[in-house]
C-alpha cells in the first residue's frame, strides 16, 4: 500500500510540472513558435498526423516547442504513476480526483497532438483547458489526504 506523503509528493510534483507545462505552453501560443507547415500536418489519418507531429516537434521544432511537447509526454506518465498511487491508497476520494486529473492531462495531450496536426484553436483552447482542470483536480486529491501531523502530535501526548 502506498503511503499517504509519498502520494502527497507525488501530486505536488505532478501539479507544479503541469503549472510549468501550461507556462511553456503560452510562450509557444503566444509568440507563434511552431510552424503551420511540417510533417503531420498534410491530410491523412488523423491520429496518425497527430502522432507524426508530436515526434515531429520533439525533433525538429523549435526549443519552446519541442520542450512543451517533451513535458507533455512526461507529464502523461508521471500523472498515470500518480494515479495507479493515488488507487494502492485506497481511498476514493483522493483515487477519484487524481485519475479524474490523470485523465485530463491524456486528453490534454490528445488535443495538443491535435493543434500540432490540423492547427485548430479549439484544440488549443481543450487543451489548456484540460491541463488547467487537470491541476484542480490534484489540488484537490492533495486536499484530501490525510496529513501525517496527526499522528505526530497524538504520539507526543
Amino acid at each position: 500500500m502506498a503511503a499517504p506523503s509519498a502520494v502527497r509528493r507525488l501530486l505536488l510534483a505532478t501539479g507544479f510540472l503541469v503549472l510549468v507545462q501550461a507556462a511553456v505552453g503560452l510562450v509557444v501560443n503566444l509568440y507563434g513558435l511552431y510552424p503551420a507547415h511540417h510533417r503531420g500536418s498534410p491530410a491523412g489519418a488523423h491520429r496518425i498526423r497527430a502522432y507524426e507531429s508530436l515526434t515531429w516537434a520533439v525533433g525538429h521544432g523549435t526549443l519552446a516547442l519541442a520542450v512543451h511537447v517533451a513535458l507533455g509526454l512526461t507529464l502523461v506518465l508521471l500523472s498515470i504513476v500518480a494515479a495507479a498511487r493515488a488507487v494502492l491508497l485506497r481511498q476514493r476520494a483522493v483515487a477519484f480526483w487524481t485519475v479524474l486529473g490523470a485523465l485530463l492531462v491524456i486528453g490534454a495531450a490528445v488535443f495538443g497532438g491535435s493543434f500540432l496536426a490540423d492547427g485548430k484553436t479549439l484544440h488549443s483552447l481543450l487543451m489548456a483547458l484540460f491541463a488547467l482542470s487537470a491541476e484542480v483536480c490534484f489540488h484537490l486529491a492533495i486536499d484530501l489526504l490525510p496529513s501525517g501531523r496527526h499522528g505526530a502530535v497524538a504520539a507526543l501526548r
